[in-house]
C-alpha cells in the first residue's frame, strides 16, 4: 500500500479545502427553514427602505436570497442572529463603522450590490476589510501551509522544538528565484541505472536508510553572494558518490543497520543499504546548512549591536556559544555532540525578528545544499541509491573520508540508482505489512521506519508485486519528461492551491473526469453534520484501526475524517466536482490498484443522471479497495416517488428509495445486500 501518499493526503485536509472552499456555494436559503437568515433579512431590509434604497438592495447585498448571493454566504455565517443583523443594519444608516465591522467582519464589502449609500457608508472599512482578508488566505501555521503545498517545505524556517510558527506566505519568495553555485569534486562517481530485476538477480535484501537530501561539491554563493571558505557537501542519498564507503550515521545507528545486515546473511541474502528520503527539515541538524549560514551572515556585515541580539538570544538556550565573530565559531559548530547546538542557531537565525534585522534568509542556503533530485521528491521515497554491504568490512569507524556531521561509516559499493524513486510501502512492503497485522497506525509508519531500519528481501515475490508499480512509475517519468504529466514543482504564492507531491495520474479511464450535463456539486453543504451512514458504521466498527477509507464523492466538507480519526483510520476523500484535481490526482494514486480497506458512497449515485455514471463510481470504488474489501453505499430517498427531477441549479436528484439501486449495484458487486438503509458490498 502507498501510505506515504496515504499520509500525507491524510494531513492535506484542513486548509487546502478551507481555502478552496466557496462558501457562497452553501447559500442559506436552499438549507430547510432559514429562520434565522429571513429574519436579518427583514430587519436589514426595513433599514434599507429606511435610507430610501429601492429593491431591497441592501438586504440583498448583505444578507441575500434565493438565487441572490449576500456578504452572508460569501463569509458563511448562515447562522447570523436577528441581532447582528439589527446591529449592522443601524451602523450602516447610523454611520456608525465599528457596528458594521462587528456585524460582518469587514469582509468582501467592496463586491457586494449595495447601491451607492451604502457603498459610502462601507468605503471606509474595506481597506481595513482587505487586510482581514489576506490574513485569513495568506496567514497559517508553517507546518499547514508546507502539507497542504501551499508553500514549498525549503521556504520556511525549520523547527526542532514543536512550536507553531505562523508564516505569511505572500512574503516568502519562490524558490526559483534562488540561486547558487556549486562546483563538482574531483572523481565524483555516476551511479548506474539499476531496476527491481537487478536487486533480485543479486540476490540483495534491502535496510532502509532515511537520510538527508545533502548535495556533493563545494558551495561558493548563495543568492550571488560570494562564500568566504565555501561549504563542502559530502552527501545525504550521493554519499556514495564521492566516499569509498556507502553510508554515514552516528555509532549506534550504523551499529544498528550491521547487526540487520548480520541477520540477512545468515538467511543467505546479500544485505545492502536503499537510501529513503527524511523530510527536508533533517537538513537543521546538518553542519553543511549552519556552516553556510554563518558564512553568509559574516558576508552581510550587520551591526554590531544586531549581531550582539542573536548571539545573546542564542546564549539563553545554549550558554556555551561563543558568538558569531568569534574566531572558533565555525570550529564550535562543526563539533561533534554540536548538533543541539546547530539547530538552535539555524532556527533563531531564521526568525523572522532576525531577517527584519537584516539576516540572510537561510531557505536559499537549505535549497543550495539539497540535490536538485530530490528537492521535490516526497518524504519516504526509496531507492534513489542502493549499496552493497560488505561482509568483512561493515563497520568503520575511522573513515579515511570522514564526513563532517557523521562519524561512523558502512563499508561496501555501489550497487546504482533506480530508474524512478518508490514509495517506501511499495519497496518495502513486508514492514508495512507487519504493522498494519499489528494495527499500528498509519501516521506513525514514517517515524517507525527511521528508527527500525526494516528490511527486504529482494526475492521472487517481492519481484512479481513490485515491477508493474516500477513500470507504471517508469512510464510516468517519461510523460513528465514529454511535458504531458504534470509535477509539483516549485509552487509560489501566484499558485497556492496546487498541492504538493507528485502528480500521478492514473492511467485507468475508470478515474477520468465524468462527463455530467449537471454535476450535482452544489448537493456538497453540510458543513456541520456528517453522513449518517458514517455515524451507522462507525457504530459497527466498520472503519478498523490502521485502514485506509476512500469516501468516494465526498464533498468539500472533512466531517467523515474527524469522525473516522476517533478509529485510527484514515478518510481519503475523491470527489471530482468539489476537490481540486491536484488533490484527487493524488488519492487516486495512492488509492488505485486495491490500496483501499474500505470505500464508501454516500448520497452520491442519487444525484448522478444517467446509469453510465452511476457504474462509473461503482467501478472507482471496486479498483480502489482490496480484494474482499467492503463498500458501503448510502443515498437520499428524497420524495420516493422514483421521478427524477432539478432540484435547483446545477442540482438533480432521483428521488428513489435505496432498494432500487440494489440491482444497479449488483452490476459490479453481486453479493450486494440492503441492511440498516446502507447497501452493502464485499470487493471478491
Amino acid at each position: 500500500m502507498r501510505l506515504d501518499e496515504i499520509e500525507r493526503i491524510a494531513m492535506q485536509s484542513e486548509l487546502e479545502r478551507a481555502l478552496n472552499r466557496k462558501s457562497y456555494l452553501d447559500h442559506s436559503f436552499e438549507q430547510a427553514k432559514p429562520t434565522f437568515q429571513q429574519s436579518a433579512y427583514n430587519t436589514v431590509d426595513s433599514f434599507g427602505k429606511a435610507l430610501g434604497l429601492k429593491n431591497s438592495s441592501l438586504a440583498d447585498g448583505l444578507i441575500g436570497r434565493r438565487n441572490h448571493f449576500g456578504l452572508m454566504d460569501l463569509t458563511g455565517f448562515s447562522g447570523v442572529s436577528e441581532n447582528i443583523a439589527r446591529d449592522t443594519g443601524r451602523g450602516l444608516a447610523q454611520g456608525n463603522y465599528g457596528d458594521v465591522a462587528k456585524g460582518f467582519g469587514l469582509l468582501g464589502l467592496e463586491t457586494l450590490p449595495i447601491g451607492r449609500i451604502a457603498k459610502k457608508v462601507t468605503g471606509p472599512v474595506i481597506k481595513k476589510g482587505k487586510e482581514v482578508v489576506s490574513n485569513v488566505k495568506n496567514k497559517m501555521t508553517r507546518t499547514d501551509a508546507v502539507n497542504q503545498g501551499f508553500i514549498h517545505p525549503l521556504t520556511t524556517p525549520s523547527l526542532a522544538n514543536g512550536k507553531s510558527i505562523t508564516v505569511d506566505t505572500t512574503k516568502l519568495r519562490p524558490i526559483d528565484d534562488m540561486s547558487s553555485i556549486i562546483v563538482p569534486f574531483k572523481n565524483t562517481k555516476t551511479p548506474k541505472i539499476i531496476t527491481p530485476e537487478d536487486l533480485y538477480n543479486q540476490k540483495l535484501a534491502g535496510i532502509a536508510t532515511k537520510g538527508d537530501r545533502t548535495n556533493v561539491g563545494l558551495l561558493t554563493e548563495i543568492d550571488g553572494v560570494p562564500l568566504e571558505k565555501g561549504v563542502g557537501l559530502y552527501g545525504g542519498g550521493r554519499f556514495a558518490d564521492i566516499n569509498p564507503n556507502i553510508w554515514a550515521s552516528d555509532k549506534t545507528r550504523v551499529g544498528t543497520i550491521g547487526k540487520r545486515a548480520t541477520g540477512l546473511l545468515k538467511e543467505g541474502y546479500n544485505p545492502a543499504t536503499v537510501f529513503t528520503t527524511s523530510a527536508h527539515d533533517s537538513l537543521r541538524f546538518n553542519t553543511m546548512l549552519t556552516d553556510g549560514f554563518l558564512q553568509e551572515i559574516r558576508t552581510f556585515n550587520l551591526p554590531k549591536k544586531t549581531i550582539k541580539e542573536f548571539d545573546d538570544s542564542l546564549r539563553k538556550i545554549r550558554p556555551e556559544w561563543l558568538g558569531i565573530n568569534h574566531p572558533q565559531a565555525r570550529e564550535q559548530l562543526y563539533l561533534r555532540g554540536a548538533g543541539a547546538l546547530r539547530t538552535e542557531f539555524n532556527e533563531i537565525g531564521s526568525q523572522a525578528k532576525f531577517r527584519n534585522m537584516g539576516f540572510p534568509e537561510i531557505a536559499p542556503i537549505k535549497k543550495a545544499i539539497t540535490d536538485p533530485k530530490l528537492i521535490d521528491t516526497p518524504n519516504m521515497y526509496s531507492g534513489y541509491r542502493v549499496g552493497k554491504i560488505d561482509p568483512d568490512n561493515m563497520i568503520i569507524t575511522n573513515p579515511s573520508m570522514p564526513h563532517p556531521t557523521y562519524n561512523t561509516h558502512v563499508g561496501g559499493t555501489q550497487v546504482g540508482e533506480l530508474g524512478t524513486q518508490m514509495p517506501f510501502a511499495e519497496l518495502f512492503p513486508d514492514f508495512i505489512a507487519g504493522r498494519r497485522l499489528l494495527g499500528k497506525p498509519v501516521i506513525k509508519d514514517a517515524r517507525s521506519a527511521e528508527l527500525a531500519f526494516p528490511t527486504q528481501k529482494f526475492d521472487q515475490q517481492w519481484l512479481d508485486s513490485v515491477m508493474p508499480k516500477y513500470e507504471k512509475r517508469m512510464a510516468q517519468e517519461k510523460l513528465k519528461q514529454q511535458g504531458l504529466l504534470d509535477t509539483f514543482s516549485n509552487p509560489t504564492t501566484n499558485n497556492p492551491t496546487k498541492s504538493g507531491g507528485l502528480l500521478q495520474k492514473n492511467t485507468s479511464s475508470v478515474w477520468d473526469d465524468p462527463i455530467q450535463a449537471i454535476t450535482s456539486a452544489n448537493t456538497s453543504v453540510n458543513k456541520t453534520k456528517t453522513a449518517a451512514a458514517f455515524t451507522q458504521l462507525t457504530k459497527e466498527k466498520a472503519f478498523k484501526k490502521g485502514s485506509v477509507n476512500i469516501d468516494i464523492g465526498g464533498g468539500k466538507f472533512d466531517n467523515a475524517d474527524e469522525l473516522l480519526q476517533k478509529s485510527d483510520a484514515t478518510n481519503l476523500v475523491y470527489d471530482p466536482f468539489n476537490r481540486t484535481k491536484a488533490h484527487n490526482a493524488n488519492v487516486v494514486d495512492a488509492v488505485s490498484g486495491g490500496n483501499a480497506d474500505t470505500a464508501t458512497i454516500n448520497n452520491v449515485l442519487n444525484v448522478i443522471d444517467g446509469e453510465a455514471n452511476q457504474l462509473k463510481v461503482l467501478n472507482q470504488a471496486k479498483d480502489a479497495v482490496k480484494k474482499d474489501g467492503k463498500v458501503y453505499i448510502s443515498v437520499f430517498e428524497g420524495k420516493k416517488d422514483g421521478v427524477g427531477r432539478v432540484t435547483s441549479k446545477d442540482s438533480y436528484q432521483q428521488d428513489k428509495k435505496a432498494a432500487e439501486y440494489l440491482d444497479l449495484v449488483k452490476k459490479v458487486f453481486p453479493d450486494a445486500k440492503l441492511k440498516n438503509g446502507i447497501i452493502r458490498a464485499t470487493n471478491n
